[in-house]
């Protein structure tokens, strides 16, 4: 929890249960990456989250990308396309592997998630893969784009960090790609602490991944390796966290919605700011709750009125092509429904303890502060 404000962006709901269930682990003193406890975490988010055959647990939701890619042998040379609205580290994760990582503008300023239309323009025949990344939990329009990839023999990997228990055509986010990536950092819906994971239908993916995550040991000769693994793997105390999470995520994720429809009651007649609308298919998490002013002068004295009053806002993500340390890959090119996201959006807080109170307030704030 950020001390600073009286209403922080976010808090992870950690409970006398999620104690309780470290603790048994602590006790075992199978708190290392090869505890049952992973491997229960693993089970259970396939099942629960997913939806897929395998899951593996990893140390942040940036490994889970990288290993991904070493996986599909991704790398320099290769391509991949990804959205220029994005979390730095979707681009980071590409070029670890030494791959490229070629760019495509938002959909239309109704829809942060990638422009489908400007995809097929972007395959060359150095392109590998296609990462779509869901967007502060609305899933992209997944079903054109698998189409795609299947047409050029691409693999998708979904960068569902943000998406857990977000659903396209009553699937859920996860289940779409070859593979998956989810972040459970202490600001998702439901945390680990610092953590990833990867899931995937495919056996051979999932065992090349328990590899590259670890250090491939040899089960004849211990010390004999035939990989080069990343020891990027998942504690057990940090998956028996997981485990306690997992047995409240469906709470957790509707009171995200929840608050989510708190702010759009409240905020349904402010003229100076709106929501983005999902399609008939897409059913968000709300992970965080997005509103975007009609210009700066309404973002400004927004986000300044709720900051005298201690509540926390964030700006949405800087644009890759615009970012000081990848920029110079993008030179002379623009993406500017990106860049216009990143110029007027603002997230406001969203966590399990927030009441429909604070949330009032925190509309009335912005209402007052767009009169």
């Amino acid at each position: 929890m950020n001390q600073d404000y009286l209403i922080p962006l976010s808090i992870p709901n950690l409970d006398q249960k999620d104690f309780e269930e470290v603790k048994k682990c602590f006790d075992s003193s199978w708190i290392s990456s090869k505890s049952p406890w992973v491997t229960q975490f693993e089970k259970l988010f396939a099942k629960k989250i997913s939806q897929t055959r395998y899951a593996v647990a990893v140390n942040s939701g940036t490994s889970a990308l990288f290993l991904t890619l070493k996986a599909f042998n991704i790398k320099e040379g290769d391509e991949v396309i990804i959205p220029s609205f994005t979390m730095i580290a979707t681009v980071n994760a590409i070029t670890w592997v030494g791959a490229k990582p070629v760019l495509v503008d938002c959909q239309s300023k109704n829809d942060w998630n990638m422009d489908i239309d400007q995809i097929e323009k972007k395959i060359t025949s150095k392109t590998k893969a296609i990462i779509p990344v869901h967007i502060y939990g609305y899933v992209s329009n997944i079903d054109s784009l698998v189409k795609i990839a299947k047409k050029h023999r691409l693999a998708v990997i979904e960068d569902a960090a943000e998406a857990m228990g977000a659903t396209y055509n009553k699937k859920n986010a996860g289940s779409f790609g070859d593979a998956s990536c989810f972040s459970l950092y202490t600001n998702k819906i439901i945390t680990t602490g610092n953590g990833g994971i990867v899931a995937t239908n495919s056996k051979h993916t999932y065992e090349l991944i328990k590899k590259l995550a670890f250090f491939d040991f040899n089960n004849k000769v211990h010390f004999k390796h035939n990989l080069v693994g990343y020891n990027m793997v998942l504690s057990g105390l940090q998956a028996a966290l997981g485990c306690a999470q997992l047995k409240k995520f469906n709470k957790l994720l509707k009171k995200r919605q929840l608050n989510y429809n708190w702010y759009k009651k409240y905020l349904i007649n402010n003229k100076s700011i709106r929501f983005i609308a999902p399609n008939k298919k897409n059913k968000p998490n709300y992970w965080f709750p997005a509103i975007i002013p009609k210009d700066m002068r309404a973002k400004n004295k927004i986000i300044s009125t709720l900051n005298k009053k201690k509540i926390e806002t964030r700006n949405f993500f800087m644009p890759v092509n615009i970012q000081p340390v990848y920029k110079h890959m993008f030179l002379h090119q623009s993406y500017p429904v990106a860049e216009y996201f990143f110029k007027y959006g603002i997230l406001l807080p969203s966590y399990n303890e927030l009441s429909e109170d604070q949330v009032k307030k925190i509309s009335e704030l912005i209402n007052i502060s767009c009169s």
